[in-house]
């Protein structure tokens, strides 16, 4: 089997990892180039044609782990419209223009794959779509953000808002401007794809209701959260108290937890990192693999 030729868009903490799995792992996959901002930075792959976001279109298959808007709407439209498919963990990307992609990609017979963009490499949106396959999905209730439970808990144990703040950028957990966490922003982009997918209707980001945490007071001993929670009625984000023996307030660190409540059927749950280069890269890798293989899978597809 000839190897598929991949584009990837985004050396940082995740493209980095990813193109280590690429070169090395077993699928029969290659690096065809790296685009970068700057061309010059250490650390790229040798032997790899380093260019722009251009170079990367070229390839089989396009990778885009840039993030953001600018740019990637572009990409994802000139790739799909090709008929090739776009492998991204850019919830950003998804949750503002994931309905309009997805119709593209049917249109071209393309693909469009984003396991990485919701729970890092926790399999959050495989088991949504298993469950939502199999029966009615009631609600989904969890904790997708990284940096505010790393902030909450610690709260809990005693520190202050800033104390706890500082701990979690010394730890590399939340980023110099922390406002894209903190304000539940990042949390109501997730939310809105888990919620597309439970229930096949596009949900952009502009359907959550989003609270964030900045000011909340924590005492010593109590478990609050950021909660993400929907139904097919609402979504809704915000800082919960909640008993210490819920599952969520057992979430400390990194930890993303989500609840999927399936009609006639209980209550599942899946819990894992929700943050760090090589996990994060493991999932991207796996929705390379269903290409490998042969499958051509749309998120927020209709068929």
């Amino acid at each position: 089997m000839q190897p598929l030729r991949v584009g990837l868009i985004g050396w940082g903490t995740v493209g980095s990892a990813l193109g280590e799995l690429v070169l090395a792992g077993p699928l029969p996959l290659t690096l065809a180039s790296v685009a970068v901002r700057d061309r010059h930075r250490a650390g790229l792959p040798p032997g790899v044609v380093i260019g722009d976001a251009h170079g990367a279109l070229e390839a089989d298959i396009v990778v885009e782990l840039a993030g953001g808007l600018d740019g990637p709407p572009g990409w994802a439209r000139a790739t799909l419209g090709a008929g090739l498919p776009y492998v991204t963990a850019n919830k950003a990307l998804l949750a503002t223009h994931g309905a309009e992609l997805a119709e593209l990609a049917q249109r071209h017979a393309a693909a469009l794959l984003g396991s990485a963009s919701v729970g890092g490499g926790t399999p959050m949106i495989e088991t949504v779509l298993h469950l939502a396959a199999t029966g009615s999905i009631e609600r989904l209730r969890g904790i997708v953000n990284a940096t505010t439970t790393y902030i909450l808990s610690a709260m809990g144990e005693g520190r202050s808002y800033g104390a706890a703040l500082s701990e979690a950028q010394e730890a590399g957990f939340a980023e110099a401007d922390p406002t894209f966490d903190v304000s539940g922003r990042d949390a109501g982009q997730k939310l809105a794809i888990l919620a597309s997918v439970a229930w096949g209707r596009w949900r952009p980001e502009a359907d959550v209701r989003v609270d964030g945490i900045d000011g909340v007071t924590v005492v010593a001993g109590q478990a609050i959260r950021l909660v993400a929670e929907a139904t097919p009625e609402s979504l809704t984000v915000g800082p919960m108290l909640i008993d210490a023996n819920d599952a969520l307030a057992r979430a400390t660190g990194i930890e993303n937890v989500l609840e999927i409540t399936v009609r006639d059927a209980g209550l599942f749950a899946v819990s894992g990192p929700g943050a760090g280069g090589r996990v994060t890269a493991g999932a991207v890798y796996a929705d390379l693999a269903r290409l490998v293989g042969g499958e051509r899978p749309i998120l927020f597809g209709t068929a």
